[in-house]
């Protein structure tokens, strides 16, 4: 049986294509509705969308991937997968996710002179367009938006990683506590001094190359039926 990943994300053609290469996997790359024009859960209505169309295809096996806020996105969608009782994808593989827009982690502290493209306002800023004009009516850890506050019993095997320079190291490690926690077979790889989403630069860093490697022999031996 074929397998599939759904990538989750709004740029990245290039790594897609070296991902489908290297794992072996046909990619399809999903391209959602954005905020402030479109508002929250648009973007997970449209991954439930193609997942729900693309299960017509029973020789296809599937697997999530998204980094940052397509992470969280990931995550939001297996979420409301399992909620809507669909057949659920065989594994979820999240970079640097973002799950908690309350912005409440301590690498946002801890992290904030070693994050190389991030701040704390750079996310305040995220916040107000995913949220939109009336932000005082909605909760920013409403699972809704933020996956760390949602359920993750029933989640499939997941890869977790996240870089320990980035503002977002936090966010990762709760993921997997979490999920630990509801008994998920989760792979967490940390990268030491890494920047955010460092496994994309495998053009340039060594320890993106091995992350991507790593990855691999995950899906090839935790991703199956």
């Amino acid at each position: 049986m074929k397998r599939v990943c759904l990538f989750v994300c709004i740029v990245y053609a290039g790594i897609e294509c070296h991902l489908s290469r290297l794992f072996n996997l046909v990619v399809l790359h999903i391209e959602y509705r954005l905020s402030p024009e479109h508002a929250a859960p648009a973007a997970v209505q449209d991954s439930l969308t193609v997942y729900r169309a693309l299960l017509n295809k029973n020789s296809f096996q599937f697997i999530f991937m998204g980094d940052s806020a397509g992470g969280g996105l990931a995550l939001l969608t297996i979420q409301s997968i399992i909620q809507q009782k669909l057949s659920v994808p065989i594994g979820v593989i999240v970079l640097s996710p973002w799950a908690d827009l309350s912005l409440s982690a301590d690498s946002f502290t801890r992290n904030a002179l070693t994050e190389l493209q991030f701040s704390r306002d750079d996310f305040k800023w995220l916040v107000k367009q995913i949220l939109g004009s009336n932000p005082s009516q909605l909760s920013a850890n409403n699972s809704i938006f933020s996956a760390l506050f949602g359920s993750f019993e029933g989640f499939p095997p997941t890869y977790v990683n996240v870089g320990t320079a980035e503002v977002l190291e936090d966010d990762a490690r709760a993921v997997v506590t979490k999920a630990e926690q509801s008994g998920v077979n989760v792979t967490f790889e940390i990268g030491l001094h890494m920047l955010h989403v460092y496994p994309i630069y495998f053009l340039y860093y060594p320890e993106a190359r091995q992350a991507l490697d790593h990855i691999h022999h995950w899906i090839k031996t935790n991703c199956h039926t």
